[in-house]
């Protein structure tokens, strides 16, 4: 096959599956090529001290929010990851003398929320790979830059997380989308478009309103890891809709 792609995809709030919005309407059409082999999922919500890799002993999956409706938490999503696919990602990082562990955690909604309308019968193996806290934007790229290698073999990357994330500046009532985060979005994906590295990665005093987009950059962070990942591929933007007023799901494809 050519080489698998690379996807960067807003997961939104926890109810995105229960909730019809665009977005989730647009995760129900996504298609994953027929001969993808694996995906490796970098989420917003799992951060660890060293790079960590998921070893999944069954069905579970971490319900990793509250106060939402009783609904949501009897989903269901049968994602599975078969050893093979956790220990290429152990030897990729053993080969460059990366500290790496191999631990037994269920699904986050990062990966499962999108994933369970995009690949509802999990037809797709699934590993997925912790953000190191301390790691820089610098250092994403470039662990994307090694994963990049996996794509040659039919292994897939998606990073899940969100292109604006300030949870106090949504609009619940009148869902108005307000200047900042529209500026911050045509910087980003402008920025993205010339695939200006440094302006990227620079992102914190480059960008209009950063600060109030992202005020912790836990939810931005996965991109970079997608834009290591690309290497180079254009990015070709697959869905662009606004939340809750502020929220932005923009979806994008590398490769």
């Amino acid at each position: 096959m050519s080489s698998a792609p690379v996807w960067f995809i807003s997961h939104g709030s926890p109810d995105l599956v229960i909730r019809r919005q665009p977005a989730t309407e647009f995760l129900e059409q996504l298609t994953l090529p027929a001969d993808l082999k694996g995906l490796v999922v970098i989420s917003a919500h799992w951060f660890s001290q060293n790079l960590q890799v998921s070893v999944q002993p069954g069905d579970e999956l971490m319900y990793d929010f509250y106060g939402f409706p009783d609904e949501l938490y009897q989903l269901r999503w049968p994602g599975q990851t078969p050893g093979w696919l956790s220990e290429r990602l152990l030897t990729l990082f053993a080969a460059e003398a990366l500290p790496v562990d191999a631990v037994a955690r269920p699904f986050d909604h990062g990966v499962w929320s999108p994933l369970l309308l995009v690949d509802p019968k999990a037809q797709v193996p699934v590993v997925q790979l912790s953000i190191p806290a301390g790691f820089n934007p610098q250092q994403l790229w470039q662990l994307g830059e090694l994963l990049a290698a996996l794509r040659e073999e039919g292994i897939g990357i998606m990073a899940s997380g969100a292109i604006t994330h300030n949870l106090r500046a949504l609009n619940w009532e009148s869902g108005k989308t307000d200047r900042w985060a529209t500026d911050f979005v045509d910087w980003l994906e402008a920025a993205m478009a010339r695939q200006d590295r440094e302006a990227l990665l620079d992102y914190r005093a480059r960008a209009p309103h950063a600060a109030m987009a992202h005020p912790h950059d836990d939810h931005l962070r996965p991109l970079f890891v997608a834009l290591g990942a690309a290497n180079g591929d254009a990015t070709i933007p697959l869905h662009q809709s606004w939340d809750l007023g502020n929220l932005h799901m923009g979806a994008y494809r590398f490769g």
